[in-house]
């Protein structure tokens, strides 16, 4: 499989879409590896949750965000939770904007740098008072050298989670580097600071601060006591000074500029428009788009895991390796190291040094292996193949996978795309995004066709979660169930049938032996009515249009997915077989709708009924339209014998008298009635005193 993952790693390297350089990026000092930004949850390692450092060091990248507009865009095509969606949007975090540049004031060109540029997508320029840049920007650093306290502040907010450098709520903190720019619309000479809650990879790394339209500007002018002009007037019309955060009115807010000489009488975003307009008529800016997201960083500095297909030579640079696989050698001691070298480092020079490609001189084969994100991020185009020979060939750069490859082209076109991916959220942000990279790409190269779509799993359901007392099941709290004691008590079929029942199954429910043991009493009746199926068949005709009925109802349900409410159907089915009778075929439909959520029972009473194969190789039963329409009824309803109301309901609940006073005392609003008068699956008539 990994030959193939290598495969993929040299496709992406040839197409340019894979690439090394310096970079300051996640580093776990527990599991001493580098961490992509998807897999850093608030700040920690999503494995072993311990703190995650930063550190500049070379490693090999994705290009992503060369897709990030199409992976943007084609969230409207899919048919998938909209949570999940909203998590990749955010995760993408496309923003248009204007990149604004100042010059630094004082600035000697020959250690300094002379301009600053600010990312903005509010640019209310009249109300800019100071520019912020981040820890990691290049004019932070050489303030450093020159002041103490800038050097100070700088090292401890590079000590700090990105995390908590943005967390919202906490104190704005920062440090005034000695520069100053130029306003280029009010003249005026602003301060330049360095925060921590500005990250260097984000944007420019450089923010200009408009006190008077942003919240976070406001924190930070309030706490170093810097001007804050108001230039929009909200929709109350206040004008007067902004002494409170209250006051703010930022963007996506309604408001009309003010004391912003050409802008004025301007509504907010037709203002912005014009500012832009306007500045890059100038020279001073351009218009831009950015995204959040960051190119996905694959080097893993472990031993386990596909080595990762390069060569370096020192006269020709990086080759991919045209043998493939490049597998992974023995290694005694594969543990990690604490100065971040890869275990492969320690390997036999008989497998570190190669041939370049290229020159035939010696060269050192790549020590790091790839992210395992990247061996999952295909998986399901490699697997309807697996059984297929594939002649073992060499596989060189450029080569057609019609020849060889790691999936077949007519079987990727029989089975291809996921007809159904049923996840949780927590894939959101790395197995799914990478999966629909990867597809993307391969089909731009022609490996995927393009009838198949440009999605690889275009409906998804995401699961709930199953809790226990009120709370998720963990070892510290002691609420884990352990399936063994309930297979053994109820047995599979029971509970498995109760975590569907349990509640609808994007939601999840709680844990309830009670709950058990109503699940096995149902399965009981059920048995039942098998064993005793002579017992009655006369009244059978009056069950027929309910059988159809339910057949209606849980085909559609099993069809989205919501078990629970197909078992509370066969509930329904069972109660009025219980009452009204069965015969065979009546028995036969609730055998076949009961096979796929209790295997076991129903290819036991099958066979009790005569079956000849297994319940499992016969077709889901088949409504007749008539029929389940004859079991839905519509029911009067009146008050002292005046037509009120008309329901339709199930034929079932048309005989059931409780439920249809009940029904009837709720759609008229007469709670306590002097007489009840019923007629089975015709009328309900309440009779009231008027006075």
């Amino acid at each position: 499989y990994y030959k193939w993952t290598q495969w993929l790693f040299v496709r992406m390297f040839n197409h340019g879409l894979a690439y090394r350089k310096k970079a300051s990026v996640n580093w776990c000092p527990s599991c001493k590896t580098v961490l992509a930004d998807e897999q850093v949850i608030e700040g920690q390692c999503e494995r072993c949750n311990s703190v995650v450092e930063k550190r500049a060091t070379e490693q090999w990248f994705f290009r992503i965000t060369e897709y990030a507009d199409r992976l943007l865009n084609n969230l409207k095509k899919i048919n998938w939770p909209e949570k999940i969606k909203t998590a990749q949007r955010h995760w993408i975090g496309r923003k248009e904007g204007i990149n604004i540049t100042y010059q630094v004031e004082g600035s000697d060109p020959s250690t300094l740098p002379s301009t600053v540029t600010v990312f903005t997508t509010a640019p209310v320029n009249f109300g800019a008072t100071f520019i912020v840049v981040g820890p990691e920007h290049n004019l932070a650093q050489e303030a450093a050298k020159k002041d103490k306290k800038v050097k100070e502040y700088i090292t401890k907010a590079l000590e700090k989670s990105e995390i908590d450098r943005i967390a919202e709520g906490r104190k704005k903190t920062g440090a005034f580097t000695g520069f100053y720019a130029i306003n280029h619309v009010t003249k005026k000479e602003i301060p330049i600071y360095v925060t921590d809650f500005v990250l260097g990879h984000v944007g420019t790394g450089a923010v200009q601060g408009c006190p008077g339209h942003d919240r976070r500007d406001f924190e930070f002018a309030k706490q170093f006591k810097l001007p804050i002009p108001r230039v929009i007037v909200g929709e109350d019309g206040y004008d007067g000074p902004i002494k409170t955060v209250d006051q703010v009115v930022e963007h996506g807010m309604k408001g009309t500029f003010v004391n912003s000489e050409f802008l004025n009488g301007l509504d907010f975003e037709e203002g912005l428009q014009k500012t832009m307009d306007y500045f890059e008529e100038k020279g001073w800016g351009k218009r831009v788009v950015t995204f959040r997201l960051r190119d996905w960083c694959i080097s893993r500095q472990r031993y386990w895991g596909s080595p990762i297909p390069m060569i370096f030579c020192k006269n020709c640079g990086w080759y991919p390796e045209e043998n493939l696989p490049v597998k992974l050698p023995y290694l005694k001691n594969f543990k990690p190291t604490d100065d971040g070298k890869p275990p492969l480092e320690r390997a036999e020079k008989s497998w570190l040094f190669t041939k370049c490609p290229k020159c035939g001189g010696q060269a050192k084969r790549e020590t790091e292996v790839s992210d395992t994100f990247l061996d999952s991020s295909w998986y399901f185009l490699r697997y309807p193949s697996v059984s297929e020979k594939v002649e073992p060939k060499k596989v060189q750069p450029g080569q057609s996978t019609n020849k060889v490859g790691p999936f077949d082209a007519g079987i990727t076109r029989r089975w291809l795309p996921v007809d159904a991916y049923i996840g949780g959220a927590e894939h959101a942000v790395l197995h799914l995004l990478y999966s629909r990279f990867v597809w993307m790409a391969l089909q731009d190269w022609g490996f995927i066709p393009k009838k198949l779509g440009d999605e690889p799993f275009p409906f998804l359901y995401g699961h709930g979660l199953i809790i226990k007392d009120g709370f998720k099941m963990s070892k510290s709290r002691g609420n884990i169930v352990n399936p063994d004691e309930y297979l053994d008590k109820y047995g599979a079929d029971v509970l498995r049938m109760y975590l569907m029942f349990i509640g609808p199954y994007d939601q999840g429910g709680d844990f309830r032996d009670t709950g058990m043991k109503g699940m096995s009493r149902f399965l009981t009746r059920v048995e039942k009515l098998v064993s005793e199926k002579g017992r009655s068949l006369l009244l059978v005709d009056k069950v027929r249009p309910f059988q159809h009925q339910t057949i209606k109802r849980v085909t559609a349900a099993m069809k989205n997915l919501r078990y629970n409410v197909a078992i509370a159907a066969l509930m329904e089915y069972v109660n009025g077989l219980e009452k009204e009778g069965v015969n065979k075929d009546s028995l036969k439909a609730l055998l076949l709708m009961l096979a796929p959520l209790a295997p076991f029972t129903s290819e036991e009473l099958w066979e009790k009924l005569g079956g000849k194969f297994s319940i499992h190789q016969q077709l889901w039963p088949k409504f007749e339209e008539k029929l389940a329409a004859a079991g839905s009824v519509t029911v009067v309803i009146q008050v002292n014998g005046k037509l009120r109301k008309k329901a339709g309901v199930s034929l079932a609940d048309s005989q059931n008298k409780t439920k249809m006073i009940a029904l009837a005392k709720e759609l008229t609003g007469r709670k306590n009635p002097l007489k009840e008068i019923f007629v089975p699956g015709r009328l309900v008539n309440l009779v009231v005193d008027w006075f």
